[in-house]
């Protein structure tokens, strides 16, 4: 299952980041704490596939479905 897959008001846990993201991507969603074994929450999907909002620790983020769709997770 991929973070674009997490339904409103869902929590998961972070399972792995796809190798193949550009690596500047890669470092930079490691930086932000999106790591394996990380809990994030879906605060808010936005309409016509629009970016989700979500919270990771005591951050909030936006991410577009090119990348959350490429972040594994598995159901906390």
């Amino acid at each position: 299952m991929t973070l674009w897959e997490l339904k409103n008001k869902q929590s998961a846990s972070i399972e792995s980041l796809d190798p193949t993201l550009l690596p500047a991507i890669f470092h930079r969603l490691n930086e932000m704490g999106f790591a394996a074994g990380q809990v994030i929450q879906c605060l808010r999907r936005s309409p016509m596939k629009g970016p989700l909002v979500l919270q990771l620790g005591d951050c909030v983020y936006s991410l577009e479905q090119s990348i959350a769709s490429r972040i594994n997770i598995s159901a906390a």
